[in-house]
């Protein structure tokens, strides 16, 4: 059995409000097993749901509408299953009951345009709504079952979790548990993952799959089985042979961003980094300062297993004017032995000049060696920022779980 959400709305069609709702629904079908294969947005017009929902009659088991059951003009909602499914619209006493004791409970007079919402589908299954006034409800048709629930986040998930899920179990049978593991990997691209792992990509269960973003790209691992135990055992040999392919391009895993690994592996290690940053504005110490383990107090000030200097400190020094990537080794060696730090990292890069293409150069300083990587990229843009700083994170990281030799282009 597999799922479609369909989500209703001309506002979300214009990008004024963000779709929560089918991230909400999708998280819990996933928790029960119920594959999800289609996902749909449509705004509100009677005809245009209407040949959504004939679609979605079509190709899936189960249809989850979610908005359009509100009083108003433009609540269709109703309108569009009962055109889809065939079947006419009846009033139910016993909902305008529930709507009426509903506004009663607020202190509020119940309008006589919200008796448009005790109309639902012939034979259709009410689902009382005890968190709002939108009664919601399930067509089991022929082609499939549709359950229309409220747009409200609120109510939406109140009837998912209470009414709508136990339903999905029992018309399931089994119950069945989707687990997703994510490992994190940054500057690799997603084609070089692709043709390390891509044979791995073609699996039924468990699958592997990629989500690429700025810098850094995530390896997604889904195994369906009754039981998360029975997941577990089906992701384990899988993400052994991924671990294994692309060893320590693999930063953490799950929610983990660089820098709290980063910072992290400072702090089990009593380490302290200082900073010197030309390129970054302030970017690098910023995702530190934002971690459990590290707190930037000022872009200049020490903080706890961080510490900041001022660029300008090394240039007005002299130390190696005019030759970037020994400015760079310098400023390094000097952000560190000027606080007293374990590690002295600076991030320097050369000016655009006609066709030139820019540098930016990166060092690493421990007191007894300066490590020092360039790449052929720069400028003022965020994106360029942050791939720079990634580098930079990833260089540190490197070199504390002693990796440096293993690095990739």
């Amino acid at each position: 059995m597999h799922a479609e959400i369909v989500v209703t709305g001309t506002e979300l069609l214009l990008g004024e409000i963000d779709d929560t709702n089918s991230t909400m629904m999708a998280r819990m079908l996933r928790d029960i097993g119920l594959d999800l294969h289609y996902k749909s947005t449509v705004g509100d017009n009677r005809e245009r749901m209407a040949a959504v929902l004939n679609i979605a009659l079509d190709r899936t088991d189960i249809v989850l509408v979610s908005g359009g059951l509100g009083p108003t003009v433009d609540d269709v909602t109703r309108e569009a299953v009962s055109d889809a499914t065939g079947r006419p619209l009846v009033f139910r006493q016993d909902l305008l009951d529930q709507i009426a004791a509903r506004f009663a409970s607020f202190g509020r007079q119940m309008t006589e345009n919200n008796r448009r919402q005790a109309y639902i589908p012939e034979g259709a299954m009410a689902v009382e709504n005890p968190v709002g006034t939108a009664p919601a409800f399930i067509v089991e048709d022929l082609r499939g079952t549709i359950a229309c629930l409220p747009g409200v986040p609120r109510e939406l998930e109140y009837l998912m979790t209470q009414r709508v899920i136990p339903y999905l179990k029992e018309r399931m049978g089994e119950a069945w548990v989707i687990k997703a593991k994510i490992l994190r990997t940054c500057v690799i691209g997603e084609s070089q993952i692709d043709t390390l792992i891509g044979d791995l990509m073609t699996g039924g269960n468990p699958t592997v799959g990629l989500a690429a973003h700025s810098g850094q790209v995530d390896v997604r691992i889904t195994a369906k089985a009754p039981d998360e135990a029975g997941a577990d055992r089906l992701i384990e040999p899988l993400e052994a042979e991924l671990r294994a392919r692309l060893g320590n391009v693999i930063y953490g895993e799950g929610t983990q961003s660089l820098e709290e690994v980063v910072a992290r592996l400072l702090t089990e290690r009593g380490m302290m980094l200082a900073l010197a940053d030309s390129v970054t504005q302030g970017e690098v110490a910023g995702r530190l300062g934002d971690t459990p383990h590290a707190h930037v107090l000022a872009s200049e000030a020490h903080a706890e297993g961080v510490l900041t200097i001022s660029i300008a400190d090394g240039l007005e020094s002299g130390g190696a004017a005019g030759e970037p990537q020994a400015m760079t080794e310098y400023l390094a060696t000097r952000a560190r032995a000027d606080v007293g730090a374990s590690l002295g990292l600076a991030m320097f890069g050369t000016i655009r000049r006609g066709d030139e293409r820019p540098l930016v150069y990166l060092a690493l300083s421990d007191g007894h060696q300066v490590v020092t990587r360039s790449y052929p990229f720069g400028g003022e843009d965020k994106l360029t920022r942050r791939w720079i700083s990634i580098r930079a994170l990833d260089l540190v990281r490197r070199y504390l779980i002693g990796a440096l030799d293993e690095e990739t282009s």
